[in-house]
């Protein structure tokens, strides 16, 4: 009998779980897992687990668990990966969260016993949400099997979407839809800071200004992710040179340039409109 599948049943350690992300999937996941959060920080660990009405376990014994989620930063993923995997028991699941695939996913397979499952997952929604109902998720299989299969059909039962991708169609679509967004803002940021560092705007926001400032805020908060995302991403330069080159070629505003923009805008509207149908 597959024990993921009942409620309570299987075991799930949340590594680097007291952080924000790591305290929402505790939140979502208590009911159909026996949830540990884990922290370098027992503490903080015992503060997390309270808060969410979870368990919380020494990062020595993170390993006993039948699935192990792997929640920090994406630099420190392939080496805590490494660490947990070695101690798990044959047919368990690791599961990393990395917002980048390259150097990680591959890395990790290769580097771990064959007897584990791997799943490689990326949340697109933060950790503010309330539920993942709706909510999307890529699932990259480094080397999957029925753990996997079941622990993404309770990601599933809770509502989530998943969309299957390997490295390479993750990495090349996330460097077009979060690092050319996140750019964008920054760049955003910057610029008006220089053109309006001695002026008061506040009476001139319009409510379109303000759903942007709450993304810079959003962004700052997740300072150092947003940076390791453009940092990691193997297609990020290409795409940052493709949205300095635009906006150069934009500069004028000729005819030319503005029919350009027009069908753009268009083209994405009418995607937008497909999805939503």
């Amino acid at each position: 009998m597959d024990r993921v599948t009942q409620t309570g049943e299987a075991t799930l350690s949340l590594v680097g779980g007291a952080g924000r992300m790591g305290l929402l999937l505790a939140r979502l996941l208590k009911g159909r897992f026996t949830v540990k959060i884990v922290s370098r920080d027992p503490e903080r660990a015992k503060e997390a687990a309270d808060l969410v009405g979870a368990g919380w376990a020494q990062i020595e014994t993170a390993h006993e668990s039948d699935v192990v989620v792997v929640a920090v930063p994406i630099d420190r993923t392939v080496e805590v990966c490494r660490s947990l995997a070695e101690r798990m028991r044959p047919h368990s699941l690791l599961v990393d969260l990395a917002s980048v695939k390259t150097g990680i996913t591959y890395t990790v397979r290769d580097s771990t016993p064959p007897t584990i499952e791997y799943l490689s997952l990326h949340p697109l929604f933060g950790p503010q949400v309330q539920d993942i109902a709706g909510k999307r998720l890529i699932a990259v299989e480094a080397r999957g099997g029925s753990m996997t299969e079941s622990f993404l059909r309770v990601l599933q039962d809770l509502g989530a979407r998943i969309w299957r991708a390997t490295v390479e169609e993750h990495d090349r679509a996330m460097a077009a839809v979060q690092v050319l967004h996140h750019h964008a803002l920054l760049t955003f940021a910057s610029t008006l800071g220089q053109v309006a560092s001695n002026s008061d705007l506040s009476p001139y926001v319009t409510e379109s200004l303000e759903r942007t400032m709450q993304n810079l805020k959003s962004m700052q908060e997740n300072w150092e992710t947003i940076l390791l995302i453009q940092r990691c991403n193997p297609h990020a330069r290409r795409v940052r040179e493709a949205f300095a080159k635009a906006a150069a070629d934009h500069l004028e505003l000729d005819e030319h340039s503005r029919v350009n923009l027009r069908r753009s805008i268009m083209i994405l509207g009418s995607r937008d409109d497909d999805r939503s149908g």
